[in-house]
């Protein structure tokens, strides 16, 4: 179980899954073979899948713990979900509620679900299928979406509910909308006396990272501001998913500036070992502080 201490709180990463579906160069379009070749070193076989071309992603939340709340930052994709166009992503069994367990909790002990963005690697478990029915699995939990990202997806499903987006927003989001769980937060929103909701547009328009501050120390969840190491050596890479591409590589940018100018622990969505880290700047890239 990979835990980072930041101040009196504890973040621990649950697993969900490694995904192995998306080709490298289809994922980051402005990368070349003779990018990749300059990278291999470092990124086989941990974050690369050098057989088939594929980038190697993890699928994990951060369950965070303060010693008053309990929150789970991103929820995955969830157990047996339809995903059209990501069949690597439908009908999965993992046993993503006893990790939580081991990693010292159950469901009914999290107090909030912040979700950084709508999309669905990052809904998921908000739910879990019971007697046919989708039930938030988090039963005590306030669900916490931006008000932008909520609006975005909201106004899109009444416009275009056959979108393939829409699966996750109907088994996902809906269910906590109609249980009175779902709390609408604007930027810059305070959770839990230690945690800010900061804008992050770009891979979707009310995308939201989670700044969190304990005994003079701060980190923050990135959610998909970021989803690979490779962008830390390329931080203008933006992936195929990115809605505003311009304005995406633009807040990886800002982001990544502070996390070195706060001396701040980057702890992403998607980042396999060492899944999270301290920052240094090489000019106009980033590594880890403490790797070669």
């Amino acid at each position: 179980m990979v835990r980072f201490k930041i101040g009196q709180v504890t973040a621990t990463r649950v697993e969900e899954m490694t995904d192995r579906s998306f080709l490298f160069k289809d994922f980051f379009r402005l990368c070349t073979d003779a990018d990749i070749a300059a990278n291999i070193g470092w990124m086989a076989p941990g974050h690369y899948e050098a057989a088939t071309g594929r980038l190697l992603l993890s699928m994990h939340s951060w369950l965070v713990d303060t010693g008053k709340v309990k929150i789970l930052i991103d929820s995955c994709i969830g157990n047996d979900k339809e995903r059209p166009g990501r069949p690597d992503w439908c009908d999965l069994q993992t046993p993503f509620v006893e990790r939580l367990a081991a990693a010292g909790v159950r469901p009914e002990d999290i107090d909030y679900v912040l979700c950084t963005h709508l999309h669905a690697d990052h809904v998921g478990w908000n739910t879990r299928r019971v007697d046919g029915r989708w039930v938030p699995t988090f039963p005590n939990a306030r669900y916490v979406f931006g008000r932008k990202e909520y609006g975005f997806w909201q106004a899109k499903f009444a416009t275009d509910a056959n979108n393939h987006h829409m699966a996750s927003y109907r088994d996902s989001v809906l269910p906590v909308v109609e249980s009175g769980q779902m709390l609408l937060v604007d930027d810059y929103a305070e959770i839990a006396d230690c945690l800010v909701v900061a804008p992050t547009p770009g891979h979707t328009p009310g995308h939201v990272a989670l700044w969190l501050t304990s005994g003079g120390e701060s980190a923050v969840f990135t959610g998909d501001m970021i989803h690979h190491p490779i962008q830390l050596k390329h931080p203008s890479w933006n992936c195929f998913g990115c809605m505003d591409q311009g304005e995406s590589a633009a807040t990886r940018k800002r982001v990544l500036a502070e996390v070195v100018e706060r001396e701040a622990t980057l702890l992403p969505a998607h980042f396999l070992a060492p899944f999270g880290g301290r920052l240094k700047r090489e000019g106009e890239a980033y590594w880890w502080a403490d790797r070669d």
